[in-house]
């Protein structure tokens, strides 16, 4: 069982690291983390573990925890690869979404409204796990296989699944507005509306993650 303590540092050090206050590559150590945030290295530890677990940071043989982290530019390269690909992505699932496919979508966004709405301690982690999953069926429903391979690999980066911890309640349940106008959109068959759909919600995304990467929040 999580300790409070451990709760509490593995969410100090998971916002700094969204928000690129560590460099990559950068050293976590214990010691310093344990004496600044006034607790023992045992929750640093088990906090420390919970971000390998997130791959967020990665443990090596005589260089300890070190930040997996992407650049500024990197990240602007991910999202503006995603606002190229995942717009035309929805405008052929427009075309190319069965039925069931369409009801999983919205099944899975229904399921993200509620996890936005209830008072769980892991609500965050199962929007973003929610929203993962329906941009992944999206891709799926366009039913292109050269389409799949270009788009799924920039959808699991761990930095940009976390996004959804910046997020308050009021941007999570824009996301789950976004997602319904794409459903919308494939519901009416209509690519031309998917594809306006999906770059407003990426555009939207991409400034609200911008912004907390900016102010590099503690």
């Amino acid at each position: 069982m999580k300790s409070s303590n451990q709760e509490r540092v593995y969410s100090v050090l998971r916002k700094r690291i969204m928000s690129g206050f560590y460099q990559p590559g950068a050293r976590l150590r214990e010691e310093h983390i344990a004496k600044e945030m006034s607790v023992s290295r045992t929750p640093v530890r088990g906090a420390i573990q919970l971000l390998v677990k997130d791959g967020l940071v990665k443990n090596e043989e005589n260089k300890g925890a070190q930040i997996v982290g992407l650049t500024d530019r990197d990240l602007r390269e991910i999202f503006e690869l995603r606002m190229m690909l995942e717009p035309y992505v929805a405008a052929v699932a427009a075309e190319h979404a069965t039925e069931d496919e369409i009801n999983t979508l919205t099944q899975l966004n229904e399921d993200m409204l509620r996890a936005i709405r209830s008072n769980k301690s892991d609500r965050i982690k199962q929007v973003q796990s929610l929203n993962n999953q329906f941009h992944h069926v999206l891709c799926q429903a366009a039913h292109s296989g050269r389409l799949t391979s270009l788009v799924e690999k920039y959808l699991d980066i761990p930095v940009i699944i976390g996004s959804f911890y910046f997020y308050d309640k009021n941007d999570m349940l824009k996301s789950y507005q976004a997602h319904r106008e794409v459903i919308e959109a494939l519901k009416a068959r209509n690519s031309v509306y998917a594809e306006s759909a999906m770059r407003l919600h990426l555009v939207a995304s991409q400034a609200l993650f911008s912004a907390h990467r900016s102010s590099r929040s503690t």
